[in-house]
Parts: C-alpha cells; sequence; structure tokens
C-alpha cells in the first residue's frame, strides 16, 4: 500500500520543503518552477509595483469547453453517446483543467473527434437538422439560401460561414483568410452535389463544411495574444478579453450553443454569455464597471428550477437539488481544488467499516452498500449523489458569499439525498443518510434536504463524506492519514511535499492486523528518521481525520492494540506550522477545521489556488500586486468571493501580457 512521498536522508529537509528558494526578477528559479508553493508566501503578497511577467500564449481548449461549445451534455446519454466523447482532454500532470501549457493536437486525436464532429455538423444544416434545434437558424431569415437555394451564391456562402464561425465554431469574428478558405472548401463540396439530392444531400453537405471549420486551428486554440502598446506589453483584445471571461466563468466560449432539451432550450438563440459577446462587440468589455456586473450576473445565485442543468438533467431530477448554483467554470474550480469527484473512481471495501452501521456484515446485497453505490452513480431514483451534495453545499456557501473561505471550512449545513418518495422503494434510497450519520427520515422537499449535522461531528469541506471518501483509500485501515494531510498541506497551507519519483524507501505500510489500526500500521511505517522528511509534513495533519474511515462514515470505534476495539484517536499535535497560530494540539478533524478557517495564511493559500484555476498557470513574484489586490477585495468585502474573482479579471494581469522574447 503506497504512502506517499518517502524521501531518504539525501531530500531536503523540512525546512528547505518549506519554501526556502533564491529570489529572481522574473519570480521563477530551479526549485520554483518544480512547485510555486516553493515560493515564500509573503513574497508573493508584497505589491512592489512590478507588472505581471507572463508573456502572450496560445490556449487549447479542453473536453468539457469543446462539450459546452457544441452544446453538448458532459454526462452520457442512456445511448452511450456524448459529445464529451472527445479526446481534449487537460494534461494530466496539470493542476488544474484549466492549465494551457503544452496541450496540443495530434493526428491521433482527429481520428476520434471526426465521427463526433460530424454529428454536431447536421445541426448547422437547417433549423430542423441534426439532433439539436438551433433557434438561430430559424430566427435568421437571411440564412436560408445556404439549404433552400440548389446554387447558393457566393454572398450567400460568405454570410453563412461568417455566421457559423463566429456563433457555432470561432466565437469570434473569423478574419478574412480564415473565411477564404473555408468558403472556397464549401463551394468544391457544393459542386459535388448531384441535382437529384433532395435536401438529405445539402445536410450531408453542410456536415462536411461544419466538420471542416471545427477542425480549424481558431476551433481548437484560442489566443491570448493582444496588440503591442509599445512598452515590451500587449493588450488583449475585445474577443480576447470575452473569450478569457467566459471561458474562466463558465467554461465555455461566449455566445456558446445552446442546447435544445424538450421543452427548453439552455440559452437564448445569442447562445450561452450573449451579453458577454455583445460587450465584445461594443466595447463594454475594456470596462470594469461592465465586466463587475457580467460577474456578479454569472458566477451564481438560486434558482428552485435549476435551470442551469437543463443540458445534462431531466425534469425529474433537477427538482432533487439544492436551490443554489454554480456557473461551470466556478463549480470546476472547488471541484478541482478540493478533488472530491475522484470518490466516484475509489473502490470502498465495507464503506460503513468501524462506523455505527457496522453490523458485520459481507454480503454485496446489504443494505448500506446498495446505499452506498447509489451515493456514488444514482442509479436506483431520481435523488443527488455525493458529488453532487457537495456540489450543492458548496453553490450554497459561494452564492452567499460572505466569509466564504471560513464557511466553506466550517458550515454544519449539509444538503442530503431525500430517503421518503425518492423515486423507488427499498434499501438503495433508505440508507443514503448514514455517510453523515443519521438514520433519519428525509422528506422529499428543499427545505428538509438542507440538514444541520451535529457540532461535535462535522465542521465544512474537510469532513464531508465526499472529500473524505476522495482521499481515502480502499479499506478502513489505510493510510488515508497520509493522502488527506497531504492534500491540506499543499492545498491549504501552500507547502511543498516532494513527489512519489523522491521516494528513497520502500513506502509501504505493512500487513492487515486485527490489533493495528490504521494510525499504528502509518506510525510503524514511518516512524523511521528518513521517513520524517516527508511523513512530518504530512501525518500530523492527517491524523485528525482519523475519526472517519475511509469512506468518511464517523467511526465509533477502532482496533485496539490488545484485538479488542476502543475510541478513534484524531488527536494531533501541530508544530513548525507557516501560521505560528495553528500550532498546537488538535483534538480532531473538527477542530483542525476550525482553526484553518481562522488563518490567514491559509486565507492567502485559498486566494492563490484561485489565481492558478482562473488564470490557468502557475503564480509568481510578478504578480504580487494583483494577489494583493484580491486578498485586498475578498477583505474589503467580507469574505466575497465574487469580489475576489472580480479583483483578478479587471487587473492589469488579466488584460495585457508580456511580449514574449525571441525564442520563447
Amino acid at each position: 500500500m503506497v504512502l506517499g512521498a518517502c524521501t531518504g536522508s539525501a531530500t531536503k529537509g523540512p525546512d528547505a520543503l518549506d519554501g526556502g528558494v533564491s529570489s529572481a526578477g522574473d519570480g521563477g528559479s530551479e526549485e520554483s518552477e518544480i512547485s510555486p508553493n516553493l515560493i515564500p508566501q509573503e513574497e508573493l503578497f508584497a505589491c512592489r509595483g512590478a507588472a505581471s511577467d507572463t508573456p502572450t500564449r496560445i490556449r487549447r481548449i479542453n473536453r468539457w469547453q469543446w462539450t459546452r461549445n457544441v452544446g453538448g451534455s458532459v454526462t452520457r446519454g442512456w445511448t452511450g453517446f456524448s459529445f464529451y466523447d472527445n479526446p481534449l482532454d487537460p494534461n494530466p500532470r496539470s493542476p488544474y483543467g484549466s492549465y494551457a501549457a503544452d496541450d496540443t493536437v495530434d493526428e491521433s486525436m482527429v481520428e476520434i473527434i471526426l465521427p463526433i464532429v460530424d454529428e454536431y455538423g447536421a445541426t448547422w444544416a437547417g433549423p430542423y437538422t441534426g439532433s439539436n434545434r438551433l433557434e438561430l437558424l430559424r430566427e435568421d431569415a437571411s440564412l436560408r439560401c445556404m439549404w433552400d437555394d440548389a446554387k447558393p451564391s457566393t454572398s450567400c456562402i460568405r454570410h453563412y460561414l461568417a455566421i457559423l464561425l463566429e456563433r457555432g465554431v470561432m466565437y469570434r469574428p473569423a478574419r478574412v483568410d480564415e473565411l477564404d478558405r473555408l468558403t472556397a472548401f464549401t463551394q468544391s463540396v457544393l459542386a459535388q452535389e448531384t441535382s437529384d439530392g433532395g435536401a438529405d444531400a445539402r445536410t450531408h453537405s453542410l456536415s462536411r463544411v461544419v466538420t471542416a471549420a471545427t477542425l480549424m486551428s481558431g476551433a481548437l486554440f484560442r489566443e491570448e495574444l493582444g496588440t503591442p502598446l509599445g512598452n515590451g506589453r500587449v493588450e488583449l483584445g475585445e474577443w480576447e478579453l470575452a473569450q478569457q471571461l467566459t471561458y474562466a466563468l463558465g467554461d465555455r466560449a461566449p455566445g456558446a450553443v445552446p442546447t435544445w432539451r424538450y421543452p427548453d432550450t439552455s440559452a437564448s438563440s445569442q447562445g450561452h454569455y450573449g451579453d458577454i459577446a455583445d460587450a465584445a462587440r461594443d466595447g463594454g468589455i475594456r470596462s470594469p464597471q461592465v465586466v463587475g456586473s457580467l460577474i456578479e450576473q454569472h458566477v451564481g445565485g438560486v434558482d428552485p428550477t435549476r435551470f442551469d442543468l437543463v443540458q445534462d438533467f431531466g425534469e425529474t431530477e433537477r427538482p432533487r437539488r439544492g436551490e443554489f448554483w454554480l456557473s461551470d467554470g466556478v463549480a470546476n474550480f472547488f471541484r478541482q481544488w478540493l478533488g472530491y469527484t475522484k470518490v466516484e473512481a475509489i473502490f470502498k471495501e465495507r464503506p460503513e467499516a468501524t462506523s455505527a452501521f457496522d453490523d458485520g456484515e459481507v454480503s454485496v446485497y446489504r443494505a448500506q452498500a446498495s446505499a452506498w453505490e447509489n451515493l456514488l452513480s444514482g442509479y436506483y431514483g431520481y435523488e443527488s449523489t455525493l458529488v453532487q451534495q457537495m456540489d450543492d453545499f458548496v453553490a450554497r456557501v459561494v452564492v452567499e458569499d460572505t466569509a466564504v473561505l471560513q464557511t466553506l471550512l466550517t458550515s454544519r449545513r449539509y444538503f442530503l439525498a431525500a430517503t421518503q418518495d425518492s423515486g423507488f422503494d427499498g434499501n438503495a434510497t433508505r440508507y443514503t443518510g448514514q455517510p453523515y450519520g443519521t438514520t433519519a427520515e428525509i422528506a422529499a422537499t428543499r427545505e428538509a434536504r438542507w440538514r444541520m449535522v451535529p457540532a461535535t461531528e462535522r465542521a465544512g469541506v474537510l469532513t464531508h463524506p465526499a472529500w473524505l471518501a476522495s482521499h481515502g483509500g480502499n479499506f478502513e485501515d489505510d493510510p488515508s492519514a497520509v493522502h488527506r494531510g497531504k492534500w491540506v498541506r499543499e492545498n491549504l497551507l501552500c507547502g511543498y511535499v516532494p513527489p512519489l519519483s523522491s521516494v528513497r524507501v520502500r513506502a509501504q505500510v505493512g500487513p492487515h492486523a486485527p490489533d493495528k489500526n490504521a494510525r499504528a500500521r502509518l506510525d510503524d511505517a514511518t516512524g523511521r528518521s528518513e521517513c520524517q522528511g516527508c511523513h512530518s509534513l504530512m501525518n500530523p495533519l492527517g491524523y485528525p481525520f482519523e475519526i472517519y474511515n475511509h469512506a468518511g462514515y464517523l467511526r465509533t470505534r477502532d482496533h485496539a492494540a490488545n484485538g479488542g476495539w476502543m475510541a478513534p484517536n484524531g488527536q494531533s499535535t501541530l508544530s513548525n506550522m507557516p501560521d505560528p497560530g495553528l500550532d498546537g494540539p488538535v483534538r480532531d478533524a473538527v477542530e483542525l477545521s476550525e482553526k484553518l478557517a481562522a488563518s490567514g495564511h491559509v486565507k492567502r493559500c485559498f486566494i492563490r489556488h484561485a489565481f492558478r484555476y482562473f488564470m490557468g498557470r502557475d503564480e509568481n513574484r510578478s504578480d504580487a500586486c494583483t494577489l494583493a489586490r484580491m486578498e485586498q477585495a475578498y477583505d474589503d468585502h467580507q469574505g466575497s468571493f465574487k469580489a475576489l474573482l472580480s479583483a483578478l479579471m479587471t487587473s492589469d494581469t488579466w488584460t495585457t501580457r508580456r511580449e514574449p522574447a525571441q525564442g520563447e
């Protein structure tokens, strides 16, 4: 069982791991390139007037973004087909899916994407063709010549292609050379039609045209190249700013294609974020006031119909979710930062083990197993899954927008699945409250689904079953403490733990034993001095979570040294923490979460992670003024996440870039 990064004595000690790096004018050094967490945090918030040194760049869109752009669902339908099956995965080595470095397109990816693009192409062949009816094609009479005329004129073709490229492929006005190339291709395709081909022939022709268009570089890559200002910097153009904003907020382009899902469409004929596209057209996207109002409107809100889910879920499922929603981009930040979507992929042997609901049964048909599987898949009924319940918990905190980080780490108000009138009878839905420690009957209303958990048992996201299970092992006595402690060290304290590639000794716990719990097995395996360079950074932060098992259930008992049972032990003593206020004993994960929530160091680390995700790159010392501005906005607005985003998205770091050096 692999523990984590346990290194030999030749590896740097804890002091060096906490970020002692040499100063560099560009914010980089050999060590800081390994991880931005190696840069001392105080240097990143010391504004000395420097401008961000990030150069211009070209960014490939990712799987989620391409799917949303063409009006697709990011869930798989009953047919098994989805636009989400495209191969545009982000680099798995990047900390966030929004990062832009080195993502490209090769021949094998084109082979995979071609049949998916063909499905999309038919939607642009007329108002009632393809699987997604586009209101734009029905409303705009100027486009009808493209499917009504036997031989469309050149002006008709160019007009149609200009609309296609701006509203369905590139999501910006096409350049003359792009339009010229696609016009020539379209004319050659139309010339191949037979006179008796009928409407199907035109649909096939236009599908070929759309397929070609969606493989143009402007369709798969977006630019942040700008216009030179004459001082070594460039100013991003209106459409570059609009795309940067909508991809950050909504993980899709300005004017992205709506989905027709009877009886609704997911947006007006102007497309998703049509108002941001309009701001690019009229120049309003350069106004901080306009951008601030767009952020306020699109980050999230309250909607009992949960219309934001219309692309992915039907009317039977949406009302069973919480009433608070976040835009795709913002929701995906919290999903990726907290890492709680991994729960769906991690096998749990007897998830209820050592909890109050552990009756010793091992049958795969037992009630607890059925309930757990339903919390992962939602297969037996329409109630929400663990991931969706965390989504709704986070959305409420962010939408209410007061002391966001503190509330995320301390709130006891969770969203649970109903156990009454949930669509199916039986064990699969009756016991879905057990991971939260409750057997209460939960009515199928939103008010009943929002439940307060005991203050002594849980506090915030780090004690939510979705997070605990995502960062837990396969068995209840696994070294889950390592994974949970490592996450806290890197994502809340912005510390550095060397990766597994640095392991110099066997990073493995001993065999399962009835007289050893997870903590004892971990202590035996990592107590040697050669392991402490890394495990001293992780284990003390992970031990408080030992009051929960591998699946996030609250333990009521744990293995004792005599082979019997004892009370769970979450006690730990923290020392040499980057915030001295965190030093000292903690009782359990609840007390740890409350201490972390009160730390200014943790707040700054949260701001750094938000910067990374929404900028799509690591921060460096030249970003200090922007990071300080984000912190000031957050503090001045009582812990407002929207204010934090607005400070970033109206800064010079957001709107300008450095001209790249020769060969860069």
